[in-house]
């Protein structure tokens, strides 16, 4: 019975709801694409909202992350403006955004926090 209560209970995570919001440098919601937070072990992400809101997402919606330490990047945010023979990409903010290693973004996730940043525009 003990060795079948440990089983249960291990079989838990500690995720912690998390979000925040996406703002342009004049201080306008950022809607596009997606926000992913990871530490290379663990990731999470979050597609922006109309308001530029996110909610990250785990295993399910909304269930958060492991609280630790994240960097942060965004996805999907380039229009592709060509045609699907011919892609050809644009985006109105800074592609250093792409990358986990460029985005100089990182914060510190915990119960009850939120992250909150600005986008650089081109």
């Amino acid at each position: 019975m003990f060795f079948a209560v440990i089983l249960f209970t291990g079989c838990g995570n500690n995720f912690v709801q998390f979000g925040g919001k996406v703002t342009t440098a004049d201080g306008q919601p950022y809607t596009k694409g997606y926000v992913i937070f990871t530490n290379g072990k663990d990731s999470a992400r979050a597609k922006l909202q109309p308001d530029g809101t996110y909610k990250l997402n785990s295993l399910k919606e909304g269930d958060g992350l492991a609280p630790g330490t994240y960097q942060i990047y965004l996805s999907g945010f380039q229009e592709n403006i060509g045609t699907d023979d011919e892609p050809v990409y644009k985006s109105d903010i800074d592609l250093r955004y792409e990358n986990p290693d460029t985005s100089n973004l990182s914060c510190e996730v915990i119960r009850g926090g939120h992250f909150d940043f600005t986008v650089d525009p081109l």
